[in-house]
């Protein structure tokens, strides 16, 4: 970051009529004295003030055109092309010479301004510069009538009113949004942009001025620049501004009438505003700075006080007859001196060139992870996803460790214990829907261990002490509870039926009644049913399913807390806007636009309310966009949960639940013969009409559960 100064150099218009009663010059010591004599006419008592002393940065008196842009832009331009911002304004009364300074005249090429040699400039070092690829844009914008207006655009000034904003961006700095940005190749193509824009200049005359521009116009090279060398992801983009303000008049001099006098006023306004700009930059610990009152200050807000390397051509016409606009001008020029810019590089990174970096850092990575395996002899370890073949082979090898079929497993990178674990975890997964919730070590098929195995294993409990007896034919004991053990639900105390193979009972339980192969599982009651599944199969699913509930609950919480904390901000925005309005109804024309010290301290505090209201404004659209993502999470939860929760069911109690249904429709088939046609009608109806009944029951039991 550079902090700087805004520097000034003043430009004399060549005269024959020289004031040099009133002006005395000191090129070398770079001061300008100025004298007014008293007014006789006011009387005796007049404190009037008759001597001036000023001190700039450089004075340019009787200088050629190729002077003034070595001493004023020249530099600027060179920090341009290193990615600083910068600008150039030309500033003074009407027809000081502020147009011939920035455009140059028309009768020789030598004649022309700062503006056609610094794009000259502007492109040759860019050519100079093989190393890098620089790409130019121009845009070209008039600031009249307090309206916008771009020169570049094909369709007329007058239909462009309201297409064109100014806005503030923290990365780029002052935008504005709807103007034309032309790229341009050459500089015979950015000389012509120039050209075509002056064209559509607006130009009135008045005594003082044949041509005098009736707007501030701003011409803008904006500049990127890339290596070309290396694939670097740095982009630098700097901007330059040309500017050429308006001159301020005295409408008694130039004798302004009608159109040309309400221009003289929106004129003398916005140059009233850029001054007020000036003062409360130069002022310390001063908080706000009104750019925003007129577009041409809310425009030039990087170059005054902002991210720039800023020059001011203060541009007077010293003859006795313009002392007053003279010493104006060096004034507000004295004080332009005393506001500090600070200019940075502007470096920003290109997301593309940075996709391509990473990409090339994980190629040469794994290209050197691939040598260190060689060298430690591992020549065979891939760092690329497995393939479902290879997940596949992985899943067959943790089968065989948990079976026993192998005692030792040879692991060649951290990738492949990952694989292996995740691929334990999908045997248990899938082992603990074929069990149903069942006992793990017993009743699952093709579990750890063979069949015999667990046949000696029940014969050896049975010699433990503990070991329950057979109390009945619905089940048995496997050892002694805990003291503080209790059923997770009503069915947990019921016989449990349906979990063994008929081939896995053990021996010692073969005299007992055995179920035939071909009879199903009975049916349990549906409600019963999805209490078991939820503290089985379902348990992860409804355990999700509540946090989410629980997350929902405290997010709407906090969003109603929110949503009173910005109506009351609002409301307090509201209130402060009315006392605003209220202050400004009460004051005459010529108090308008002055702002007292109770109104700037209303206007501080709504621009406050108003900060705090777009964080909190932006708080709660992000927790409305999180309740709601929670809610579709509810919804697509409590969906999966019943439908998984029906597959388990059909799956385990299809069979009985088929028979049920089938043994029910043939005693009602057989019941449906014995009654008329319209009986049957009028039953089967009733029926569907109860069966909807009971399944929106269902659903509205499932949903809120």
């Amino acid at each position: 970051m550079v902090k700087s100064a805004v520097k000034v150099v003043v430009r004399t218009r060549p005269t024959s009529n020289f004031a040099s009663k009133n002006v005395q010059l000191d090129l070398e010591n770079k001061k300008i004295e100025a004298h007014i004599p008293k007014d006789n006419t006011q009387g005796l008592i007049n404190n009037q003030q008759e001597h001036w002393k000023f001190n700039f940065d450089e004075i340019l008196h009787n200088s050629s055109q190729e002077e003034v842009y070595d001493v004023c832009a020249r530099e600027i331009v060179q920090n341009v092309m290193e990615g600083y911002n910068g600008t150039v304004l030309a500033y003074g009364q009407t027809g000081a010479g502020k147009t011939y300074t920035m455009s140059g005249g028309q009768q020789s090429y030598r004649f022309r301004g700062i503006i056609p040699r610094a794009v000259s400039q502007l492109f040759q070092e860019t050519q100079s510069r093989p190393d890098q690829a620089f790409t130019i844009r121009v845009s070209f914008c008039e600031v009249y009538n307090e309206l916008v207006y771009d020169l570049l655009s094909s369709v007329a000034p007058p239909d462009q009113t309201g297409t064109i904003m100014i806005q503030e961006d923290s990365k780029h700095g002052i935008l504005v949004k709807g103007l034309s940005q032309v790229v341009c190749n050459s500089e015979e193509e950015a000389l012509n942009q120039l050209f075509e824009g002056e064209t559509s200049r607006t130009i009135a005359e008045h005594k003082l001025n044949k041509s005098s521009t009736r707007s501030h116009c701003v011409y803008t090279l904006h500049l990127e620049a890339r290596s070309r060398v290396e694939s670097s992801e740095k982009v630098v983009f700097s901007k330059l501004n040309l500017v050429d303000l308006a001159g301020s008049e005295r409408t008694k001099k130039t004798g302004s009438e009608g159109l040309t006098l309400m221009e003289a006023n929106y004129i003398n306004k916005s140059l009233s505003y850029l001054e007020q700009v000036v003062i409360a930059l130069s002022e310390k610990g001063r908080e706000h700075v009104p750019y925003r009152q007129s577009k041409l200050t809310y425009l030039l807000k990087d170059s005054i006080g902002g991210n720039s390397k800023t020059l001011m051509v203060a541009n007077v016409w010293p003859e006795p007859d313009h002392m007053e606009e003279t010493i104006s001008t060096l004034r507000f020029a004295t004080r332009m001196m005393s506001v500090s810019n600070e200019a940075v590089i502007n470096i920003e990174l290109d997301p593309a060139q940075l996709i391509e970096r990473y990409k090339r850092e994980v190629r040469d990575l794994k290209r050197e992870l691939a040598m260190h395996d060689t060298l430690a002899n591992r020549g065979r370890v891939t760092y690329e996803p497995y393939t479902p073949e290879q997940q596949y082979e992985m899943q067959q090898v943790a089968q065989s460790y948990l079976d026993g079929h192998t005692e030792e497993i040879e692991f060649d990178s951290l990738r492949q214990v990952k694989e292996l674990f995740v691929q334990m975890r999908n045997i248990y997964k899938r082992t603990v829907v074929r069990v149903g919730g069942g006992d793990f070590t017993r009743q699952t098929e093709g579990s750890v261990g063979s069949k015999q195995e667990h046949r000696e294993e029940e014969k050896q409990e049975q010699n433990q002490e503990g070991v329950g007896e057979v109390e009945d034919s619905q089940g048995f004991g496997l050892g002694l509870a805990p003291a503080n053990a209790k059923p997770m639900d009503a069915s947990a105390i019921e016989p449990r039926t349906g979990f063994l193979q008929e081939e896995e009972v053990p021996e010692r339980y073969s005299s007992q009644e055995k179920r035939p192969k071909n009879t199903p599982t009975p049916a349990m009651d549906k409600n019963q049913a999805f209490m078991e599944f939820r503290n089985s199969l379902g348990k992860e699913l409804d355990q999700s399913l509540s946090t989410s509930k629980n997350d929902l609950k405290e997010k709407k919480a906090s969003l109603k807390e929110l949503v009173s904390t910005v109506n009351e901000i609002k409301r307090q925005i509201d209130e402060c806007k009315q006392q605003v309005d209220q202050i400004r109804s009460n004051k005459t024309e010529e108090e308008v636009d002055v702002i007292d010290e109770e109104e700037y301290s209303l206007i501080k505090q709504m621009k406050d309310l108003k900060k705090t209201y777009r964080d909190r404004f932006d708080k709660m659209k992000a927790l409305k966009e999180e309740t709601k993502l929670i809610t579709q999470n509810i919804d697509q939860l409590r969906t999966r949960l019943v439908s998984e929760f029906e597959a388990w069911y059909q799956n385990k109690f299809g069979s009985a639940v088929q028979a049920t249904n089938e043994s029910i429709k043939s005693e009602e088939k057989e019941a449906d013969e014995d009654l008329d046609p319209d009986a049957l009608a009028f039953i089967k109806a009733r029926k569907h009409v109860s069966n909807l009944h009971k399944a929106k029951k269902t659903l509205a039991a499932v949903g809120k559960a």
